[in-house]
C-alpha cells in the first residue's frame, strides 16, 4: 500500500471493523455450535475479543472523521484479501451442524491464518499508514498507533489458542 488519502485510510480502518465485527459473529456460532464446553468458552472468549476490536476499529475511525463505508465500498478499499475472507465468514455462518474439537481441528488452519495473515496485514498496513498519514496532520491521534498495535497483539494470542485447541 502506498500513498492514501487520509479519506481512504479512515475507510479502511471502518472496513477492518465491520471485518472484525463479522469475524466475532464466526466465533459466537462456533462457540454456540460446540459441544465441547472448554471449547465453547474459549471460542466465545475470541468472539468477544473480536467484537471489542471491532467497536474500538469502527469507533476510532468515526471519530476521526471517517464516512461509514459500504460493503461493497469496503471491497473496494480493502481488496480481495477482505472480501474472501468475508466470503469464509458468511460460510462458516450458514453452518448449522455441532462443532466438535475434532471438526476444529481441521478448521484450524484457515482460523489461524486469518488471526495471523489477514489481520496482522491489514493492522500493520493499518498502523504504518497511519502514522504516516494521521499522525502527521493530527499529532494528537498517537493513541491509534497504540490501540493498533494492542489489536495486532491479541491477534497474535488469537493464533496461539487456536493452535493450543488444536494439540489438545
Amino acid at each position: 500500500m502506498s500513498s492514501v488519502s487520509e479519506g481512504v485510510l479512515l475507510k479502511l480502518i471502518h472496513c477492518c471493523g465491520v471485518l472484525e465485527e463479522r469475524v466475532a459473529e464466526a466465533y459466537k456460532h462456533m462457540a454456540e455450535r460446540s459441544v465441547d464446553s472448554v471449547l465453547k468458552a474459549v471460542l466465545a472468549y475470541v468472539a468477544s475479543d473480536s467484537r471489542k476490536h471491532a467497536e474500538t476499529l469502527k469507533s476510532v475511525a468515526a471519530a476521526l472523521g471517517a464516512e461509514m463505508s459500504e460493503l461493497e465500498e469496503c471491497r473496494q478499499v480493502a481488496g480481495e484479501l477482505w472480501a474472501a475472507t468475508m466470503r469464509g465468514v458468511e460460510l462458516e455462518l450458514m453452518q448449522t451442524g455441532k462443532l466438535s474439537r475434532e471438526d476444529l481441528a481441521s478448521m484450524i488452519d484457515s482460523l489461524t491464518d486469518l488471526e495471523s495473515v489477514v489481520m496482522e496485514e491489514y493492522l500493520m498496513m493499518l498502523q504504518a499508514e497511519a502514522i504516516k498519514i494521521l499522525l502527521e496532520a493530527k499529532p494528537e491521534t498517537s493513541c491509534l498507533k497504540m490501540i493498533i498495535e494492542w489489536i495486532a497483539e491479541d491477534e497474535k494470542r488469537h493464533m496461539q489458542i487456536l493452535e493450543a485447541l488444536k494439540k489438545s
